[in-house]
């Protein structure tokens, strides 16, 4: 038999709809706090391993004193040169980044001439370095002096340049550490909060734009990144333990996950970003337990003839705590669902806005999800007190 129980936690919710219109927008605006600081910590973190994402490698070597990834601190390039010679290494290249010294300006009269920081990757184009197809098929262009691909998710307030015309943006009178750039294609790489845009050139363009670098007299001399590739029938860990007897202990010798997490934990613990975020997801989550307080607290006011009517009929105390549990997870739900929708919204104009990588996860979805129920469930645990502390004679 199918069981004909009125559903009294929906009724209860429904039968007043301004109401719910009401409930079901201040859940959705703090599900939208929520949201938007789970949003922005992971295109905090996501944005901040790109470029260690799509490089082509297993190993990767970094200074012992390069505590994050926008700190320019090198190695040198003997390094890589030794890790070549290990057994199990098919093949070890270096990386150049550039970022003081990197200022890309615009030559354009009227436009002020103001130059903007910019992240600039080199690399020796024969090496395999990006996985992205769409470099490797503009690796000639780079080859002609002075040229470089531009990342188009770069800050378009800063360098508000034609992305989708190679021949306009070849066009552009710029200047990068006041030398000429011609700006030849372009790629995706994305920003980060430590960078505005990105370039990528060949390591002889590299030397020529940022010849300070010197070392022994020759700017490749240092390196920021080193990438190992392992030979067939290799594990990683086996290789790993060859590079750390052979190598000097002025390196960090990483896999990908590792060179992730240490990236990660630096701007999670290591910053006051971290604990923001944390100081903003918890604001979302008080206010939408104050406003689901508010709405099943007054439902409560509203019926307490009826609930009393109940108690004294002999209904168990554990079926007011069951009812009020049935409408807090309605409501969770009522007010999740629009809430996500506008967040969706959101990530898709912030992205646009910052080029920053505001993806709506699974994890994230779960973890908002979880907090709205849990909001709603220990707001109406508060708000049943009342009921059930009173005594059915005094409730008529």
């Amino acid at each position: 038999m199918f069981s004909r129980r009125t559903p009294l936690a929906w009724k209860n919710l429904t039968h007043d709809w301004r109401k719910l219109a009401a409930a079901t927008a201040g859940i959705a605006f703090a599900v939208l706090l929520m949201f938007t600081q789970v949003g922005f910590q992971n295109a905090l973190f996501d944005s901040q391993v790109k470029v260690i994402d799509d490089l082509q490698g297993d190993i990767f070597l970094v200074s012992r004193a390069k505590y994050t990834l926008a700190a320019e601190k090198r190695f040198s390039i003997s390094r890589v040169h030794q890790a070549r010679s290990c057994m199990g290494v098919s093949g070890a290249y270096p990386v150049y980044s550039e970022l003081t010294t990197s200022v890309l300006r615009e030559m354009t009269q009227g436009k002020g001439n103001r130059g903007y920081p910019i992240r600039s990757l080199g690399f020796f184009l024969d090496d395999p370095i990006f996985k992205s197809p769409e470099i490797q098929r503009q690796v000639n262009r780079l080859r002609a002096p002075g040229t470089a691909l531009f990342d188009r998710k770069s800050k378009a307030k800063r360098f508000d340049f034609p992305k989708k015309d190679d021949l306009s943006l070849a066009r552009q009178a710029l200047e990068l550490s006041g030398k000429k750039v011609s700006l030849v294609g372009t790629f995706s790489l994305g920003t980060d909060f430590a960078h505005d845009g990105n370039l990528i050139m060949s390591s002889e363009n590299f030397a020529k734009f940022f010849p300070h670098r010197k070392r022994f007299g020759d700017p490749l001399s240092i390196v920021d990144i080193g990438i190992v590739h392992l030979r067939d029938g290799f594990e990683i860990g086996e290789v790993k333990n060859m590079l750390t007897k052979t190598l000097e202990k002025d390196v960090h010798i990483l896999t990908r996950e590792e060179f992730r997490a240490v990236e990660i934990k630096f701007w999670d613990k290591s910053t006051p970003i971290g604990t923001i975020f944390l100081a903003g997801k918890l604001i979302g989550f008080i206010v939408g337990m104050v406003i689901c307080y508010q709405v099943i607290f007054s439902d409560i006011a509203d019926h307490m003839p009826e609930f009393a009517t109940l108690k004294a009929m002999g209904y168990p105390t554990r079926y007011f705590i069951r009812l009020i549990i049935v409408e807090a997870l309605l409501l969770s739900l009522v007010g999740f669902v629009p809430g996500a929708i506008a967040s969706r919204v959101l990530y898709g104009w912030l992205s646009g806005q910052t080029g920053l990588l505001m993806s709506m996860t699974v994890s994230g979805v779960a973890f908002v999800y979880a907090s709205t129920v849990v909001m709603c469930v220990a707001s109406g645990m508060l708000a049943v007190r009342k009921l059930l502390a009173a005594d059915p004679a005094t409730l008529f």
